[in-house]
């Protein structure tokens, strides 16, 4: 796609997001993940029996910018072997779809030009090809295949780094804005609400593709410098 193309094609990414029938995607998107409530305590179930009232309501709140992200519920989960916990947060239903909303919308624009050595969090790809693809190297005579793991990577991504990224491809300011405010909207531990000054929520809907937008860089920058190591970004 033409850059002149890409740009006319998200200028008008907000109108379309605030639409009951795109809200109505990302419901259906929440509804097949499924997941507990967020600090609100309301259920899919619960959201669904007013769904035609709850996303005239979220449309309208969209549209006056009287939206506001609350903050996502802590959940630990321990790692295997013993090796701490990882951090995961619940955002509330009515978050989740507008976030899985908005990675239905920009998904398109991004995916198509990630890294062809990325797998993780990818349509139509996952970490069985990943492993496939590591052992055809193996197999080309290359003799290791490493095994990269970003300590807290999700908990450290630098807004502001995060969004230049997604100014690239997004010439819609409000996505911009509509972002930052769930990067920021906290995160409630033990009945008190903590800031969100850096990451992204693991367990959100829309974090795994603002971590390949993030990670892309890397992937392609180990790619162009030709080295002997071809990595395979699978991203557990």
């Amino acid at each position: 796609m033409e850059q002149q193309e890409l740009f006319t094609k998200t200028e008008n990414l907000f109108e379309q997001l605030c639409t009951v029938a795109m809200l109505q995607q990302g419901y259906k998107a929440v509804k097949r993940n499924g997941g507990s409530p967020g600090i609100d305590g309301i259920t899919i179930e619960v959201f669904g029996r007013r769904l035609e009232e709850e996303l005239a309501q979220l449309k309208a709140e969209l549209l006056d910018w009287s939206y506001k992200p609350q903050p996502v519920r802590r959940v630990e989960i321990p790692k295997p072997g013993g090796k701490g916990v990882r951090l995961l947060g619940v955002p509330c239903i009515r978050d989740r779809i507008v976030q899985a909303s908005l990675k239905i919308l920009l998904e398109p624009i991004f995916d198509p030009e990630f890294s062809e050595s990325s797998y993780g969090f990818r349509p139509g790809r996952n970490q069985k090809q990943a492993v496939q693809e590591a052992q055809k190297i193996v197999q080309s005579g290359k003799e290791f295949v490493v095994d990269i793991d970003l300590s807290k990577f999700f908990d450290r991504i630098n807004h502001d780094r995060l969004i230049a990224r997604i100014k690239q491809k997004v010439t819609d300011k409000r996505i911009y804005r509509l972002i930052g405010m769930t990067l920021r909207s906290g995160v409630m531990v033990e009945g008190s609400i903590q800031p969100t000054e850096e990451g992204t929520t693991q367990g959100s809907p829309l974090s795994p593709l603002l971590s390949n937008i993030v990670l892309d860089e890397l992937d392609k920058n180990l790619t162009e410098a030709r080295s002997p190591i071809l990595p395979i970004c699978l991203r557990l």
